[in-house]
């Protein structure tokens, strides 16, 4: 009798390109949302140069940390990928046996019924 096999490994979770860059960019900068930056311009249409540049600044920066976010979160998401591969295939390799082992026991039974 072959013990029932656990289920196959969960895929990782991955978000869409929007989703992930909003959710980064929120931490860093709001408004440089998908949803905020659209409201930039009005916001700041009477703003002065020098506010401008230390918005840019603030902006820049942001970016900055964002890319290295961005590069933590795929070195992450790269590790569970290769994770699920190894227990995916690790998954079919015991579903395999298993049948496997299942149909030579059911060969043994008729050579040892016909004999």
């Amino acid at each position: 009798m072959t013990t029932p096999l656990p289920p196959p490994p969960a895929p990782p979770k991955i978000p869409t390109g929007r989703e992930l860059y909003d959710a980064m960019m929120n931490h860093f900068e709001p408004e440089l949302t998908t949803a905020m930056a659209p409201t930039l311009a009005e916001k700041y249409k009477n703003e002065s140069v020098e506010d401008k540049a230390a918005r840019m600044s603030r902006y820049e920066l942001a970016f900055e940390r964002c890319d290295k976010a961005y590069n933590e979160y795929m070195e992450t998401l790269d590790t569970q990928v290769t994770r699920y591969q190894r227990e995916a295939f690790a998954h079919a390799e015991m579903s395999d046996r298993q049948q496997d082992e299942g149909f030579l026991d059911h060969l043994s039974t008729l050579f040892k019924t016909a004999a």
